[in-house]
């Protein structure tokens, strides 16, 4: 099958929602310096071409007489009509499906009724366009419509104010699903050091920026990698660090990703909690002991709970749990029992990933397979059994090659939201970020628009480079 569009710049995003709709990998290809999307596995020689004639975009099927067509519509993007008729055409000719997410390819499914808000429209009117220009489901719809409606409330704790990630990028070990460019932290234990040294030259030198003067902090998350792995030691040096060069007393909400049970122990949690951290995340994925083994964890579902139970002991009242919906040789019951279990521990808010399946990850690079579960019935299973127990979701992201093109929903109890989560998912603040795999996005609050600069995803490249990184932050702010 060839795919043939008269407008080659839509081409990447045509190729992902064709890799979305036939859950398979469709090729670009160049022969005589014209550009197609090719999908070699299936065995017809069907053409679907897609042009602009007049004021309208058309499509047609070579197989047959079938013929689509939109009109452009001023309010609506040129390229998501080319979508939507290649939604149609593959769907009613070919799969015989109708995702439940429609065209969208994209990670950010709340900032479309978010910004339609902005505009004045009520909440007919923005199902009605979820509906029949994204193609959206009735049931996903309202899920990220009621997402916004939680997030205004939210959205108004951050008005000008800005973020901070600061990026621990060590790991005890790699996690099969796991694509981040996190150092494994036995190897890698002589780059702590070092890093810690550059991390503080950061953080000082762009706080010291004329640009932060008058700037509030909402919020600081430190995430990973898994920051818990770091020693006694090290720990109390990486919040020295804090302390010096910027007042915590000061930040709504002050984040910390212990994640992994395995790197966690009284002493560590109360070195956390000693030092205003007001909201740690507890992430064991599963609670199932048979997959920890499989997916790389180096614990059990009874570490989770003596870590959860002493976490609360020492004083945290702000726990968010995360879970993985897909792991390796997982049943629907196995999900549904990791569900159950977290539900008992009752932490404040409870993430719920549907597995991504990412390119640098070992379950790709090692070709482990995935079970084809339904996922997505499991998912809205999930999201009604969560609010029968207090949680509401209050934001949603989604990711490349997910099981059955589902998504990541964070639930919480009534106003125990993280406000980092929801400014960094749907781009509504700007957030500056220190570390390795870290991102400064600045956000232009007149036109919206995101101005990105990254810094260096290895260690060694960020510990080489430090002073590249400090002239990357000068230039863009």
């Amino acid at each position: 099958m060839i795919i043939v569009s008269d407008n080659k710049k839509y081409n990447i995003e045509l190729k992902e929602l064709g890799d979305m709709l036939f859950a398979k990998k469709i090729e670009v290809r160049v022969i005589d310096q014209e550009q197609y999307l090719e999908l070699s596995d299936i065995s017809n020689q069907d053409i679907i071409r897609l042009e602009k004639v007049g004021d309208k975009v058309r499509l047609s099927l070579s197989k047959s007489d079938v013929l689509y067509e939109d009109e452009i519509d001023i309010d609506f993007k040129e390229k998501l009509i080319y979508k939507k008729l290649l939604y149609k055409a593959i769907c009613k000719n070919y799969e015989n499906i109708s995702p439940k997410w429609g065209i969208l390819t994209g990670i950010r499914p709340v900032k479309i009724v978010n910004d339609l808000k902005k505009e004045g429209l009520k909440n007919q009117l923005i199902d009605d366009i979820l509906r029949e220009k994204y193609m959206i489901s009735a049931e996903k719809s309202a899920l990220i419509r009621g997402i916004s409606d939680i997030q205004e409330e939210i959205i108004s704790r951050l008005d000008k104010k800005i973020s901070l990630y600061i990026s621990i990028p060590f790991c005890p070990s790699r996690c099969n699903y796991c694509s981040f460019f996190s150092m494994d932290i036995n190897k890698g234990k002589k780059f702590v050091d070092d890093y810690l040294k550059n991390l503080e030259i950061e953080i000082r030198h762009t706080l010291s920026m004329p640009y932060f003067k008058d700037k509030k902090i909402s919020s600081v998350y430190v995430g990973g990698g898994t920051p818990s792995s770091l020693d006694y030691d090290e720990l109390r040096r990486f919040f020295k660090i804090i302390n010096d060069n910027f007042n915590i007393n000061e930040v709504d909400e002050f984040t910390f990703e212990a994640g992994r049970v395995d790197t966690l122990d009284e002493e560590k949690l109360r070195i956390i909690f000693q030092n205003k951290v007001d909201r740690i995340s507890i992430n064991p994925q599963t609670m199932n002991d048979i997959t920890f083994g499989r997916i790389g964890r180096n614990h059990n579902s009874k570490d989770v709970r003596e870590i959860f139970t002493l976490a609360r002991q020492i004083g945290f009242d702000n726990i968010n749990m995360d879970l993985i919906m897909g792991l390796t040789g997982e049943s629907i019951e196995d999900m549904r029992y990791s569900v159950e279990e977290i539900v008992k521990l009752d932490p404040e808010s409870i993430t719920v990933h549907c597995l991504a399946v990412k390119r640098a990850s070992d379950i790709n690079t090692k070709k482990i397979k995935t079970d084809n579960l339904q996922i997505s019935d499991l998912m809205q299973e999930v999201n009604e059994k969560l609010q029968t127990k207090g949680y509401e979701p209050y934001y949603l992201y989604r990711q490349k090659n997910m099981l059955e093109n589902g998504e990541n929903i964070g639930y919480c109890k009534k106003g125990r939201y993280s406000l980092y989560n929801v400014a960094m998912m749907d781009e509504i603040q700007t957030i500056i970020g220190f570390g390795a795999c870290s991102s400064t996005k600045i956000l232009d609050e007149k036109t919206n628009l995101i101005s990105r600069v990254p810094n260096y995803k290895d260690v060694i490249l960020y510990n080489n480079n430090i002073n590249e990184m400090l002239k990357r932050k000068e230039v863009l702010l």
